[in-house]
């Protein structure tokens, strides 16, 4: 499923992959494998969109839009 995203979207520049399936090693492996370069993982990958999500929330609360 993740590579039939990559093959939709297209992939320029550096590889970040996040979530659950970035902690599997093969699949990062294999994702490398067929980028052709190295895919970079955060060191807590499973709360990145958590993480995104409550900085998006804490942003829209300070600037209300009128």
């Amino acid at each position: 499923r993740v590579w039939s995203m990559v093959q939709g979207m297209g992939v320029h520049g550096e590889v970040t992959m996040t979530g659950g399936v970035a902690k599997n090693r093969g699949v990062v492996a294999l994702m490398a494998e067929r980028l052709g370069r190295p895919v970079r993982i955060p060191p807590e990958p499973q709360i990145v969109g958590a993480l995104g999500a409550a900085l998006h929330a804490k942003q829209v609360v300070s600037h209300p839009s009128s």
